[in-house]
């Protein structure tokens, strides 16, 4: 091995140090010692792949944080670090694979959750990321590979840049289906124009009486009415049950997701980290029931299943 410091001279083994005992390496010209240049797939954690790949398993099954340090013995901001990391490159590897799909049916909706505080006890000068917080999912029908999402505030600006970035990824004309959301048909206008079938499935809801096991629960949808909004939908295709299916996933596998816990995220990082993880590990590595493969497989992108630990290894 040639000296990494002065490159001039072919250096010499010299021992091992360590529990794991690392060779060591010494220079016969400048008496450096030094060991070989360790591969760091996630970056500057030293957390063993394999672990990491059970620590992001672990967040992907619906367990907390806090009950994930008591199974595997890793320190609770590890884990919360390993998150953001894994998180971070998740977003880059979907960024990069999700292009260039044709879809023909697509459904777009928010799923709802908070950070830090419910908006409702909320204080004078609480930072602007606390309060309630979406998730912004478009889905395939067919494939039911997730398109695009965006994790912010169910605001104007928020549905533009939604719609933009889905814009991005997908190519040909398609029938898109939202909710009743206003913000959706502007924000369509401007980026497909006369490009798409565009309509809206607007939900009337019922109110409970406030009593009773169903106080706490969402209110119950009496009717749905469908709108054309653009183009020429397919009436018998304008629906949201898709994409509200797999909010229950995102429910169902995220932990900070669970109604009345304590799992429920501080900072909108750990949030936006999570949802990374999530949504490509739902197009990569969850088969799904219907398809028996994976979204992305379907959608022709990739040619198998991935590995929670592969997902791990290629994001890094």
């Amino acid at each position: 091995m040639t000296c990494l410091r002065c490159k001039h001279y072919e250096a010499k083994r010299f021992g091992f140090y360590g529990r794991k005992r690392i060779q060591r390496y010494r220079c016969p010209g400048c008496s450096a010692t030094f060991s070989e240049p360790r591969k760091k797939p996630l970056g500057r954690h030293y957390t063993d792949p394999e672990k990491a790949a059970q620590i992001a398993t672990l967040l992907l099954e619906g367990m907390s944080a806090r009950a994930i340090s008591r199974v595997t013995g890793i320190h609770k901001g590890t884990i919360l670090s390993l998150l953001l990391t894994i998180g971070d490159k998740c977003r880059t590897l979907f960024d990069k694979r999700v292009r260039g799909i044709r879809p023909q049916f697509v459904q777009a909706d928010e799923l709802w959750t908070f950070v830090h505080t419910k908006e409702r006890h909320m204080r004078p000068g609480s930072p602007d990321e606390w309060g309630d917080s979406y998730i912004w999912m478009a889905i395939d029908s067919d494939t039911k590979m997730v398109l695009s999402y965006l994790v912010a505030k169910r605001e104007a600006t928020s549905a533009y840049d939604f719609i933009r970035d889905l814009s991005e990824r997908v190519t040909g004309r398609f029938q898109l289906t939202t909710d009743g959301l206003r913000s959706y048909v502007p924000a369509v206008e401007e980026y497909f124009g006369a490009d798409v079938d565009f309509a809206q499935l607007v939900k009337l809801y019922g109110s409970n009486d406030g009593e009773g096991p169903e106080w706490y629960q969402p209110s119950k949808v009496t009717a749905t009415i469908p709108v054309v909004v653009s183009g020429d939908p397919d009436e018998s295709r304008i629906s949201t049950s898709h994409v509200e299916r797999a909010n229950l996933s995102v429910r169902t596998h995220l932990r900070r997701f669970t109604r009345l816990s304590l799992g429920f995220s501080k900072t909108v990082d750990h949030l936006t980290a999570a949802v990374n993880l999530y949504m490509t590990f739902f197009n990569f590595c969850r088969v799904h029931q219907t398809l028996r493969v994976t979204p992305a497989m379907e959608a022709g992108i990739t040619d198998h299943i991935w590995t929670v630990q592969e997902l791990v290894e290629c994001a890094a």
